[in-house]
């Protein structure tokens, strides 16, 4: 049987979409203004995580008001979410320093790219052999660790600014993100399980993008 979500949800949904992109934006801008060509990555980066979870809002909308079996998006996201944060870590790895020196694009651009090619044919490889869901466990795990890569190092960046808060908030949003996954709906409707997802969701979102922001701020001062 297809679960259907309310259209309230699926309209609430573009709450942490929106908090989200302007935490990814901020992160963006950062790290354009300490180099071109790590920006260029960030920012790309950035384009294809937001671009993967508005595909998901999408799914959640039409699924809502047609009623759509959906099923088939919420798994592409990982597609888009996975290569995505993957660049993003790098490019944090790259441009989170005092000073970042004059890089070429192939010491920026060389690892990720290599790095995403090398995950998107494995998936596909065991789409095509295996099938069922393991390309999307495959896509869930390097997601899971490039996203625990990136917030470690905005946390540990906060904390050189002396910005414990901030470092506390990069990490709650990475716990209750991680957590996410894991919310069941024992004892509960499934709509109240994606109720309580979505709550969940908008406060990390939040605190993700109050931080990006204050940490911006921070790295623009020194």
């Amino acid at each position: 049987m297809i679960q259907r979500y309310s259209l309230p949800l699926a309209v609430t949904e573009l709450l942490p979409f929106l908090l989200s992109a302007l935490g990814l934006f901020f992160i963006a801008r950062m790290l354009k203004r300490k180099n071109e060509i790590i920006g260029e990555l960030a920012y790309i980066s950035a384009f294809l995580i937001i671009a993967g979870n508005l595909l998901g809002v999408a799914g959640k909308l039409l699924n809502s008001t047609k009623g759509s079996d959906t099923e088939w998006m919420s798994r592409s996201v990982f597609l888009l979410l996975a290569p995505g944060t993957v660049g993003l870590a790098w490019a944090l790895w790259k441009g989170l320093r005092d000073r970042v020196t004059e890089m070429t694009a192939g010491q920026v651009w060389l690892l990720p790219l290599f790095l995403n090619a090398g995950m998107l044919a494995l998936t596909a490889a065991t789409k095509l052999v295996k099938g069922g869901r393991v390309w999307v466990t495959i896509l869930l795990t390097v997601l899971t660790v490039a996203g625990v890569a990136a917030s470690v190092q905005l946390a540990r960046r906060a904390l050189h600014h002396q910005q414990i808060v901030v470092a506390g908030l990069f990490l709650l949003s990475m716990v209750m993100s991680l957590t996410l996954n894991r919310m069941g709906g024992e004892g509960s409707s499934p709509e109240v399980a994606e109720w309580a997802k979505l709550v969940s969701n908008s406060i990390a979102q939040a605190a993700f993008a109050f931080a990006a922001y204050k940490l911006g701020q921070s790295e623009s001062n020194t």
